[in-house]
């Protein structure tokens, strides 16, 4: 029997430990999946969800990461609305309560599945548990994994609610859990796994096998969950265009190896330290890429000793269980199962043996399996104490000390996701050779104008791996920065050996060569960037106002026709453009150019500024006046602008006189 009390502790502890989160910022990911995504905006078409991947691009894209959550992106929308814009707060309050949601369904989940095997307060112990686990830091004060949260809740739903359907009007129950969970693949895909546990729960509830009868409706049900299972991965692969997602090697350096011992090796080596992670979550980082792990491409590595030691742990721990399966009623290791399935099931997707993933360790992903691991360390604390009864209650005080190491931990953790400073520091503690931590903060520092320190960065990144392009090609910036153009021309072509179509690198090649007066070298550069990236509208725009700085107004129409094809929303585009066809005299379609700049832009004062002097040329001297008065308005620090206007005024008095 639920108690509400239960319900009230599991909120305020989850709400307790992850309520610093709320005062965080955008990190990492949140910034490509929220901030510059355009499908969270109120003025993109609801269609674009369900037509573009989780970071706002069209997913059948070579490009795409082929990640479809639409309804995760749809909650990001809500939240953009409710906070009147891209307010982090109000993000990371849904989160949170999000997650205390998720850990209150977990208790019904526990019972249900706990039932006659283990007293009810067990079933209490493992959602503390559950809500308490350090790994799900990232998934609440990371704002992008409300994917897995969102996926979680409805997993767990929809095994609820199953449980439900093979009690009392199935058809019902069973629909409803089918909604549940195919609603979850659209907040992320591994809730798939979904169909496969509620499968599971399934045979160790109803024991199919016991008469004819039963494995007959038991066929009929797995048959309705692999017809469901089987809609819905056709119409996800469908909406991805049936393409697999491109990564590249430093994402998932394992997956490239073309030694097949190395691959086996090393994947072994990583679901240990998953394991190691579930149990111990003392070690938490980011992003585990770029030389966390690096392979195991020799025999005498250490490392292999904790692969085989796992492995024997896990061949005895499945011994045993398979024992116990034969030795006793099913009913009587149920929870041990189902603990197990909850365990392995989710993990499947992120384990590589069905198709690469785009990373190496990635904690969200556990939220899932840890639903079965707590269940099993509970379980085995059950088990400690009834075979030591004479120390019952010092066995409890120890587990309630791991509930308040990981209360530490997890509020400690969610600290350093409070900014990107703390969280890349703290990736550099527990990851050293991470490079990808490195290029990170080192942009941070750029920004920070700290360009001695982040080149230090960045030089060690490219060491450890000398293939990241990205590294060389933030080093390139930097060095800029600091006159040292030599070697940041050195270093933006090394990135583009290393990465042949890099369109950001070739832009900031060209910059570096405006920088230098090596004018056709930087149109080149630019011209490079937008036949990679079409629409690249820093690098359009660039071409744009160094033709018309050279006068050579006809390149910069007929680019300019070519770059608003590619990008018919970009305002800048439409001024540049504007600003030639003024200079050839073309009045009325500067004139057209300029009001489509205002209206995709209307609070940039610059718009309306060289509007005005456009109808100054154009001695339509009220019309430029009100443009003056505008740009003044919304910028009264112009002071060109503001010479203008006395100029201006100047001019009507003196006609006014005549």
């Amino acid at each position: 029997m639920n108690q509400p009390w239960q319900y009230f502790v599991i909120c305020c502890l989850a709400f307790l430990c992850y309520s610093v989160t709320i005062n965080g910022n955008f990190v990492f990911d949140d910034t490509e999946a929220i901030v510059k995504n355009k499908d969270i905006l109120p003025t993109t078409s609801l269609i674009n969800m369900f037509r573009n991947d989780f970071w706002g691009n069209d997913i059948k894209l070579n490009a795409s990461h082929k990640s479809y959550r639409p309804l995760t992106v749809l909650t990001f929308r809500l939240d953009y609305f409710l906070g009147s814009g891209l307010n982090s707060v109000q993000f990371h309050v849904t989160n949170t309560l999000l997650y205390c949601i998720l850990c209150c369904l977990s208790l019904p989940l526990y019972q249900v599945i706990l039932e006659k095997n283990l007293d009810a307060h067990y079933a209490f112990l493992s959602s503390i548990l559950f809500t308490l686990h350090p790994l799900h830091t990232e998934t609440v004060a990371g704002l992008v994994g409300r994917a897995d949260i969102l996926s979680a809740i409805l997993f767990v739903f929809g095994l609820l609610l199953y449980s439900k359907a093979l009690k009392q009007k199935f058809l019902l129950y069973f629909s409803l859990s089918i909604i549940a969970i195919g609603t979850a693949v659209f907040c992320k895909e591994t809730a798939i796994t979904g169909f496969g546990v509620c499968g599971v729960f399934d045979f160790l509830t109803k024991k199919p096998l016991k008469n004819r009868k039963s494995l007959k409706l038991y066929c009929y049900r797995i048959g309705c969950l692999i017809g469901f299972l089987i809609i819905i991965m056709y119409y996800r692969l469908k909406v991805m265009n049936f393409e697999r997602p491109i990564f590249a090697i430093g994402d998932n350096p394992t997956a490239f190896s073309s030694n097949t011992w190395t691959k086996i090796l090393t994947f072994n080596y990583i679901y240990f330290l998953n394991f190691i992670l579930l149990l111990w979550p003392h070690w938490l980082c980011f992003d585990w890429s770029m030389g966390c792990i690096p392979l195991i491409e020799k025999y005498c590595d250490g490392r292999i000793i904790l692969v085989i030691t796992f492995w024997i742990f896990i061949i005895y721990s499945c011994y045993k269980l398979f024992y116990k399966v034969y030795s006793e009623k099913l009913k009587n290791i149920k929870h041990i199962l189902m603990g197990v399935c909850l365990l392995i099931l989710p993990f499947l997707p992120a384990s590589n043996i069905f198709f690469k993933v785009g990373f190496v360790i990635a904690e969200r992903i556990l939220l899932l399996p840890s639903l079965g691991h707590c269940l099993l360390i509970i379980i085995g604390f059950y088990k400690i104490q009834n075979h030591f009864k004479s120390i019952r209650k010092q066995i409890l005080i120890y587990l309630w000390f791991l509930y308040i190491l990981f209360a530490i931990r997890t509020f400690q953790r969610n600290t350093e996701w409070l900014n990107e400073e703390k969280l890349f520091t703290s990736a550099l503690n527990v990851c050293p050779l991470n490079a990808k931590a490195m290029n990170n903060l080192a942009n941070l520092l750029r920004e920070e104008n700290e360009f001695l320190e982040a080149a230090s960065l960045l030089k060690k990144a490219v060491e450890i791996r000398p293939n990241f392009a990205a590294a060389w090609m933030n080093l390139g910036i930097v060095l800029s920065n600091l006159n040292e153009t030599v070697e940041a021309e050195n270093c933006y072509l090394t990135a583009i050996r290393h990465r042949k179509r890099y369109p950001d690198c070739y832009y900031n090649l060209g910059n570096l060569y405006l920088d230098l007066n090596r004018y056709e070298e930087a149109l080149k550069s630019w011209e490079m960037a937008v036949s990679f990236k079409p629409t690249h509208k820093a690098a359009w725009s660039n071409m744009l106002v160094l033709l018309n700085t050279l006068e050579r107004f006809d390149e910069a129409i007929k680019y300019s026709t070519i770059a608003l094809i590619h990008n018919p929303n970009v305002a800048s585009l439409y001024f540049n453009t504007a600003n030639t066809l003024g200079k050839l005299k073309k009045f009325n379609e500067a004139k057209a150019h300029f009001l489509k700049a205002i209206e995709l832009d209307p609070n940039n004062a610059l718009y309306y500024s060289n509007l005005g002097v456009l109808y100054h040329q154009w001695n339509r001297l009220l019309d430029a006046e009100k443009m003056y008065k505008k740009a003044l308005e919304l910028n009264s620090k112009m002071e060109g602008t503001a010479v203008n206007l006395k100029k201006l005024r100047m001019k009507m008095n003196i006609l006014n006189e005549n």
